[in-house]
């Protein structure tokens, strides 16, 4: 027989644990597995660019391959409306966020109570920033450093180059830095920095290569931060008829970008990344983080490929990042 005693102590922890449950916030998450159900956003500041888009697409096909639902968020250029955007999943219980090449620095808010609502915040080309889960990319400072290596080498170390890039996404931060640390060693070198406007990247850097084509002075390479503004840059030097006199030499691995080197022509090269792969693998560690994993770093960096007329893919296929060399003495 129970006693009154034992009867109303049990009655009233029952009852608490009970309280407790329904005061917990509701954005908190529960322990979950990799194998439940899970809900996952996959956002971008800027979800238009061809390669952003890529990583969105390979991260929500990944996702709901797992049997996750998976919503999905552009904020058009507009930072603010994406950290907004976050923090309602957040609100609204989702189990992990993924931000595809927006600015960590600048989602603190966001990544500490993705961090109080005990969530992954997994990201791509993002930065290292305090807090978040982990940053899956390329080293972006070598990256950097091997296609101006390359553009140094091909003009003897001196002439005039042009680098576009925008200096706002850490990625490509780390790619100017790359940049700098080649062309500061060649006092022969001139270099003009410019500055590009995004969103509108690909119409403001046709029009400044064209400006700078029209003014008369002489340039004998172009270096860019990313494919999708090199194509615009390369469309530029072609209009006027520069093709013969100009290079451009890049980074990411777009399809545009290997057609055009396939072509022979202005663009040289590309630094290629495994642009998919890293939105396949932001849903993998976000499965490794759901079920308890640690990482004792938090960059995982994936291995880029040099991509130029002799292992440039053929039309409607990708390198392969396994075995595709990424300099050019090992090109055979």
């Amino acid at each position: 027989m129970i006693s009154r005693t034992l009867l109303g102590r049990s009655v009233a922890a029952t009852a608490l644990a009970a309280g407790l449950a329904v005061a917990a916030p509701a954005g908190m998450a529960l322990a979950k597995s990799c194998a439940d159900p899970l809900k996952v956003a996959v956002f971008s500041v800027n979800g238009a660019s061809p390669t952003i888009t890529e990583m969105m697409e390979s991260a929500t096909a990944a996702a709901k391959a797992k049997g996750w639902e998976v919503e999905t968020y552009d904020g058009n250029g507009d930072q603010v409306a994406t950290n907004n955007q976050a923090n309602t999943y957040i609100q609204r219980g989702f189990d992990a966020l993924i931000n595809v090449a927006s600015d960590n620095n600048q989602m603190g808010g966001v990544i500490e109570n993705a961090q109080e609502a005990g969530i992954p915040f997994v990201s791509t080309f993002s930065g290292l920033v305090p807090g978040i889960t982990a940053d899956i990319g390329s080293n972006n400072v070598a990256d950097g450093v091997i296609a101006a290596s390359e553009m140094v080498a091909r003009i003897d170390g001196r002439g005039k180059v042009v680098k576009f890039n925008w200096n706002v996404l850490p990625a490509l931060q780390d790619r100017d830095r790359g940049f700098h640390a080649v062309v500061e060693g060649y006092p022969d070198l001139e270099v003009e920095e410019v500055e590009v406007k995004v969103p509108g990247q690909v119409d403001d850097v046709y029009a400044k290569m064209t400006n700078l084509l029209q003014s008369g002075e002489k340039i004998d390479a172009v270096w860019t931060g990313w494919d999708e503004i090199a194509v615009a840059a390369v469309r530029a030097i072609e209009q006027a008829n520069k093709q013969d006199e100009i290079f451009v030499v890049s980074m990411d691995g777009a399809a545009p970008a290997y057609d055009l080197i396939r072509d022979g022509n202005t663009l040289a090269l590309t630094v290629a990344y495994d642009v998919g792969g890293m939105g396949t693998t932001a849903v993998d560690t976000v499965c490794r983080a759901v079920d308890g994993e640690k990482f004792p770093a938090r960059v995982l960096y994936k291995k880029p490929c040099l991509i130029l007329d002799q292992t440039v893919p053929s039309t409607g296929h990708k390198p392969d990042f396994k075995t595709c060399p990424l300099f050019s003495a090992e090109i055979q």
